[in-house]
């Protein structure tokens, strides 16, 4: 394996009993299986796995929310909706009060609100984990200082590079409804560009990389105001085509028929969900060698990784090599949802055992 692979955590220990779980997620979105926010999905995917194994799960969440288990509502609707606050750290605030005034139900309860949850840790009546899913800001790496025992998980080593002082107790990275992903390999002539259409993820770097290389390139996303004003007037529908937002048919679809993925970001991300997504299909991925990429992208093996922008085009010729049968095998043994739920067992029993930390 590439020297740049996850690290991956030992087995866990076995558990005799059932778990009680609470999961506390985030309120921007209700969590479901196809929630708009990828914490609140992720949140639903780890709930479904840890009751598939089973674990008694209750998830916290706005009105709205699915949970394979108990559902507790917190407030009634995201930010500013349905009477909740117009502040959405007032609502976050809420949410997680709200929970933790339950927490003596729960044999361990994880919080995944932007480690705002770390003052409750010694309020609660069960032990607390948190996983922050952004880069962490400089009033949560504050925060981190301020309770150096907590549990804090990241989803990658790169989450926590700006911080080296302030190592994470341990990695966990994303997971995936590999039965959402089909192996394509017969892709059709083209490149993808998936994601939000902001400057620091590169969708100009993406039409530049096609065009270099003559390739078609089909973009999806949502249509914000950077897509209005830079992007659609790139847009012909021959060589650049926009698609518009994908539903998750239609995502496994786009990426499964792609040559390669182009991720040309411009700022490090602490995961990049796309990238798992894309190589599950069985699709390379062309990267920047930013943040979490060079943790995901196995150089030669699953993907190709460039320094800048301007060595993108050479990546993309690499990726095109690659046998997509090994990239989707490769990338289905580290990304399912099995296997990060496994990783978070091993978390919560070791914060029910009161060790803290991990080795990662």
């Amino acid at each position: 394996m590439a020297s740049n692979a996850l690290m991956a955590m030992e087995p866990p220990t076995p558990l005799v009993e059932p778990l009680r779980i609470a999961q506390v997620a985030t309120l921007a979105a209700p969590v479901g299986p196809d929630a708009p926010g990828s914490i609140e999905s992720m949140v639903w995917l780890l709930a479904q796995e840890l009751t598939r194994l089973g674990h008694e799960v209750t998830v916290f969440g706005a009105d709205g929310s699915r949970s394979p288990g108990e559902l507790v509502t917190t407030l009634p609707g995201t930010y500013a909706v349905n009477g909740s606050p117009g502040e959405w750290y007032t609502c976050e605030w809420v949410n997680m009060t709200r929970a933790v005034e339950q927490s003596w139900r729960f044999d361990v309860m994880h919080m995944h609100a932007y480690l705002w949850s770390l003052p409750l840790t010694g309020l609660a009546g069960c032990p607390l984990v948190h996983t922050t899913h952004v880069l962490p800001y400089d009033d949560e790496a504050r925060l981190r200082e301020l309770y150096p025992d907590a549990l804090v998980t990241a989803l990658s080593h790169a989450q926590w590079r700006g911080h080296p002082e302030l190592a994470p107790c341990t990695v966990v990275p994303h997971g995936l409804d590999l039965s959402r992903y089909t192996l394509s390999t017969q892709p059709q002539d083209y490149l993808c560009y998936l994601g939000r259409f902001i400057d620091g993820k590169g969708p100009l770097e993406a039409i530049a990389t096609a065009r270099a290389l003559g390739m078609r390139l089909v973009m999806a996303g949502p249509r914000d105001r950077c897509f209005t004003q830079h992007v659609e007037p790139l847009v012909d529908n021959d060589t650049v085509e926009y698609v518009g937002f994908v539903d998750p048919p239609a995502r496994d679809a786009l990426l499964g028929g792609a040559r390669a993925l182009l991720y040309p970001v411009k700022a490090p991300e602490p995961f990049g969900l796309v990238i798992a997504e894309a190589m599950a299909c069985g699709t390379p991925v062309a990267a920047i060698a930013l943040g979490a990429a060079p943790e995901l992208v196995e150089d030669g093996l699953t993907g190709a990784l460039a320094s800048s922008a301007e060595e993108l085009p050479g990546a993309v010729e690499r990726c095109l090599a690659l046998d997509r049968r090994r990239i989707a095998e490769h990338a289905r043994a580290r990304f399912g949802a099995e296997r990060m739920a496994a990783d978070y067992l091993e978390v919560y029993s070791r914060a029910m055992a009161g060790a803290a930390c991990l080795s990662s």
